[in-house]
C-alpha cells in the first residue's frame, strides 16, 4: 500500500484489536477509527464508567460497531494478570496497542507492587501486560504489538539505576519522559527479540506527535469538549493537531500491511502533526546496551520475561 487515507481505512472484517486506555483521549480516536473498519475492538481500561461512556459514544456513532470491555489497571500486577487471561481467552489477537499510560503526576506515589507510579505503570506495567499477552498474539498470524511514544522521549534522560528517584525532590516531567523513552527502548529491543525466534510478531512503535483537546471533534458524552476559538486553534494547528489526528499513526502501524517490526511511526510535519509516515529512527532510540538494561531491570521488577516462542 504506498497511499494512506486515515479517512478510508482498509476493512478489518473477522480481526480483533485490543486498545488499552480506549476510554479517553487518544486512545478513544483509536478505538474509534479501528472499530470503523469492521473489526472488533476492546478497551482495557482502569475505569469501567469512563469505558461505559466510551462504548455507548461508539455504538451511538457507528450502531454496527462490535465492541467490548475488560478492566485494566497497569499498576496493579493482580488487574494485569486478570486482563491478559481474558485477552488470552479470545479466539484470535490481531494486535495489542499499548496506549494506556500515566501523565505527569503532581507528587510522588507508588504502584501496588511499590515502585515509583508514572515508571511503574508507564513501563513495568506494560512490560508485564507484554509477557503475558504474547502467547495470545503469536496465536494469531500477522499480529502485532503498537507501542504508543511521545516526543518526550527526545527530552528524557533515563538512568536504569534510578527509575524511582527516591531521596529526589519530585520533578514529574523528567520521571514521565523517562517513561516514555523507556516503553519505547522496550518496543525495539522486543521486536530484536521476536525477529530472532522468528516470531511472527511485530512490535512496532508510535507517536501522536503535538496532539491537543481543544482542537479534538465533539465526541461528548465520552469525552469533554471545550474547543478553543478560532484565533486560537487556527494559530495552533499550525504546530499542533487535534487528539484524532493523534490517533492515526497508530492506527496505521496497526492496519498498513506494509509495516514492519522495529519501525516508528509519526505525523509528517516536523513529527508534530500531519498524515502518518515512517520516521528514521534517531541515535537516541537505536540505544541497544542502554535498550538491554531496562529490559533485564523490567525483567527483574516485575517477575516476567516476555519470551517467544
Amino acid at each position: 500500500m504506498t497511499t494512506w487515507n486515515p479517512a478510508r481505512l482498509p476493512r478489518q472484517d473477522n480481526r480483533t484489536f485490543v486498545v488499552t486506555g480506549g476510554g479517553a483521549g487518544i486512545g478513544f480516536f483509536i478505538a474509534e477509527q479501528l472499530a470503523s473498519t469492521g473489526a472488533e475492538v476492546i478497551l482495557a481500561t482502569r475505569s469501567e464508567e469512563r469505558a461505559t461512556r466510551a462504548l455507548e459514544t461508539l455504538a451511538a456513532r457507528d450502531p454496527q460497531a462490535r465492541l467490548g470491555f475488560i478492566r485494566l489497571d497497569l499498576a496493579d500486577p493482580a488487574s494485569i494478570e486478570s486482563a491478559a487471561a481474558e485477552i488470552g481467552a479470545l479466539p484470535r489477537l490481531d494486535a495489542l496497542v499499548l496506549n494506556a499510560g500515566l501523565k505527569p503526576q503532581t507528587e510522588h506515589h507508588t504502584s501496588v507492587a511499590g515502585d515509583e507510579l508514572v515508571f511503574g505503570t508507564n513501563q513495568l506495567g506494560n512490560f508485564a501486560l507484554i509477557a503475558r499477552t504474547l502467547p495470545a498474539l503469536e496465536r494469531t498470524p500477522g499480529s502485532r504489538l503498537v507501542t504508543m511514544g511521545s516526543l518526550g522521549y527526545t527530552l528524557a534522560r533515563l538512568d536504569p539505576s534510578d527509575v524511582d528517584h527516591v531521596g529526589r525532590p519530585y520533578r514529574s516531567l523528567p520521571l514521565y519522559t523517562a517513561s516514555k523513552y523507556a516503553q519505547m527502548l522496550t518496543a525495539f529491543e522486543l521486536d530484536r527479540r521476536l525477529r530472532a525466534a522468528t516470531s511472527p510478531v511485530a512490535s512496532v512503535v508510535a507517536h501522536p506527535g503535538v496532539a491537543m483537546d481543544q482542537l479534538a471533534p465533539d465526541r461528548r458524552p465520552a469525552l469533554p469538549y471545550v474547543p478553543w476559538p478560532a484565533y486560537r486553534a487556527i494559530p495552533a494547528r499550525l504546530f499542533s493537531q487535534g487528539k484524532d489526528a493523534g490517533a492515526w499513526p497508530a492506527v496505521r502501524a496497526t492496519l498498513d500491511p506494509t509495516v514492519n517490526g522495529g519501525e516508528m511511526w509519526g505525523p509528517r510535519f516536523l513529527s508534530s502533526r500531519g498524515a502518518p509516515v515512517r520516521e528514521r529512527l534517531p541515535r537516541k532510540l537505536r540505544t541497544l546496551e542502554l535498550a538491554r538494561e531496562i529490559w533485564d531491570l523490567s525483567v527483574s521488577r516485575t517477575g516476567l520475561d516476555p519470551q517467544p516462542r
